[in-house]
């Protein structure tokens, strides 16, 4: 019988143990007063937090970049941006947390969160190795632009762990964006050759 409760407790501590490793931040978007919203973020561990509102065509609305912090809020203000659909979006470390916003006749909606990891990008001379943990198992795609234009892009398919390499040798001096698209958002990466 007390083998029995022994393993019981120790079962008991490893579960509350596992509970704490994976605590994700709490993230809340929530209205005010017409058109405008309040960001919360908290979390348990500081870290340089980077803070996004962008709307659907990718364009960056608000940027705030922070040493190490466990707690950051700030006011949006969507009257001058009219009605339509956003994402707010706070990374920390290599994850972020991000929360659909849709604005219509002064009223806010917001998705619940969603959670993901940022890709890895490393330069190695002029190829640029990419990794990325796609746990939604969605379609990820990366595209290359060069000053706006598009000039490559593919389907890099719905693993778990996605690997890639890309190899510029072939193109010309300058600033090159590549953009890796998940289900949640782009992930942008500048490169410059």
């Amino acid at each position: 019988m007390k083998t029995k409760v022994w393993a019981f407790i120790v079962l008991a501590f490893f579960v509350a143990g596992a509970a704490m490793a994976t605590e994700l931040p709490k993230m809340n978007v929530i209205q005010v007063k017409e058109n405008t919203a309040m960001l919360a973020y908290s979390f348990a561990n500081e870290a340089p937090l980077e803070v996004t509102l962008t709307n659907t065509d990718g364009e960056i609305l608000y940027h705030k970049q922070t040493e190490h912090k466990a707690e950051f809020k700030t006011m949006f203000d969507f009257s001058e941006l009219g009605d339509g659909d956003f994402c707010v979006s706070v990374n920390y470390g290599n994850q972020s947390m991000n929360r659909m916003v849709s604005v219509k006749d002064k009223k806010i909606v917001v998705s619940d969160a969603t959670h993901c990891y940022e890709p890895f990008f490393r330069v190695n001379d002029k190829k640029v190795n990419v990794s990325f943990l796609n746990t939604s198992h969605k379609p990820v795609f990366i595209n290359v632009y060069h000053d706006g234009e598009h000039i490559d892009g593919t389907n890099l398919g719905r693993e778990m762990s996605i690997q890639t390499m890309l190899d510029f040798g072939d193109l010309k001096r300058g600033t090159y964006d590549i953009v890796l698209t998940d289900s949640v958002k782009d992930h942008k990466f500048t490169v410059k050759l």
